[in-house]
């Protein structure tokens, strides 16, 4: 799981977001309001060093001269014992809270972000051709009491880094993914993320845990760090409208909602939220044009119609499943994740022709893809 977004009484925000070119920045009156949170740059004790820095111990054995002298595919296949060996214990994912690599490290286990990050920091300290990326997964939200947290999605790509041999045989030579969630998305090329683009996400996420908790003064110094480390980064706005909605702050908060859409294509969340800010107004005609614009975008969406599909799955509505999942399949091709649920979805249904024709596409999907490689210990689970 990579970010997040929460609904807080029918609010939403988005942990983690594509970053983009910004339009002109927002006046700072209508961008900041320090006073009204105690703001203090003190409070955000993590700096970028610290993100990504290593235990001691574990740094030493990295540096090594006998490892740090060999070659790229001996590098690669240490990183994977230290991450998926019996040290790590394959480093369980969690959800829901965000950590920095050394304390990922400590507690041997960590949501997608700290994984990708711990994981990065490792590769860099072996000196690796590696790249931490944002890859694009069903819209689904999980909600925890009156929050719904929207999750997004990271992972770890390794360049040139030669055959992978496991017990199952050989991975493809070349580039390889490591996914500590690899049954959703993992296996294409995503947006790569700069070390300033992943710590925003991480300082994103983290105000929206204090947020949750209902630490407005934290939630507001972590959201204004999200924004510093990473302009570009559209949900650390349309998170900080929510913030401001809660203090009354209305004006402001529209104002970051709509920046945080003009910032990118995938600002479903900051659409769904201005509607909703604008209703809540009376000002329903206003409202309604969003809605309609959210809506021409969700008929379109492979990812929106495969993420009503898989909670379709979840609930035993399997017709519905096949319904949404057969929706996402004409509005893509070569979508493997598409064709194994509506598998999955036809043979819940009681169509066992169709879930095997299904099965065979991704077989071919999956015998013709040469170029990524999924690693992670999650690979055979299905909802």
């Amino acid at each position: 799981m990579l970010l997040k977004a929460l609904s807080i009484g029918g609010c939403f925000i988005v942990l983690a977001g594509c970053a983009a070119a910004p339009p002109a920045p927002l006046p700072a009156d209508l961008l900041w309001q320090d006073q009204a949170f105690n703001y203090d740059a003190a409070l955000v004790s993590v700096g970028k060093r610290d993100l990504f820095q290593l235990d001691a111990g574990l740094l030493s054995k990295l540096h090594d001269s006998g490892i740090q002298d060999s070659s790229a595919q001996y590098r690669l296949h240490y990183l994977v014992s230290i991450l998926f060996g019996p040290e790590a214990k394959d480093l369980p994912y969690s959800a829901g809270h965000s950590t920095i690599a050394a304390e990922t490290w400590r507690r041997k286990t960590g949501d997608c972000l700290s994984l990708t990050v711990l994981s990065y920091a490792l590769a860099k300290a072996l000196d690796m051709s590696v790249q931490m990326q944002e890859v694009r997964v069903p819209v689904v939200f999980d909600r925890r009491g009156n929050v719904e947290f929207l999750n997004r999605h990271v992972n770890v790509l390794v360049r040139g880094a030669g055959d992978l041999y496991l017990i199952a045989g050989s991975m493809r030579s070349g580039d390889v993914i490591i996914d500590f969630e690899p049954q959703i998305a993992s296996r294409r090329e995503g947006l790569a993320l700069s070390d300033d683009g992943i710590l925003a996400r991480f300082y994103n996420n983290v105000a929206a845990e204090y947020l949750a908790q209902g630490d407005l003064t934290l939630a507001y110094a972590y959201f204004k760090a999200a924004v510093l480390a990473d302009p570009g980064y559209s949900p650390s706005y349309s998170n900080l409208a929510q913030l401001y909605t809660r203090k009354g702050f209305l004006q402001s908060a529209e104002q970051l909602l709509l920046y945080a859409v003009a910032l990118n294509d995938d600002a479903d969340i900051a659409l769904r939220s201005l509607h909703q800010l604008l209703v809540s107004q009376g000002r329903e005609s206003e409202a309604l044009k969003y809605a309609e614009i959210l809506q021409a975008r969700q008929e379109k969406d492979p990812y929106y119609w495969l993420g009503v599909g898989l909670h379709h799955l979840q609930e035993g509505n399997y017709s519905k499943a096949v319904n949404a999942l057969e929706r996402a399949q004409d509005l893509t091709r070569g979508f493997q994740e598409v064709h194994r649920y509506l598998a999955i979805a036809y043979w819940r249904a009681g169509k066992p022709v169709q879930a095997k024709n299904q099965l065979a596409v991704l077989a071919s999907l999956m015998a013709g893809d040469l170029e990524f490689a999924a690693l992670g210990g999650e690979n055979q689970r299905t909802p």
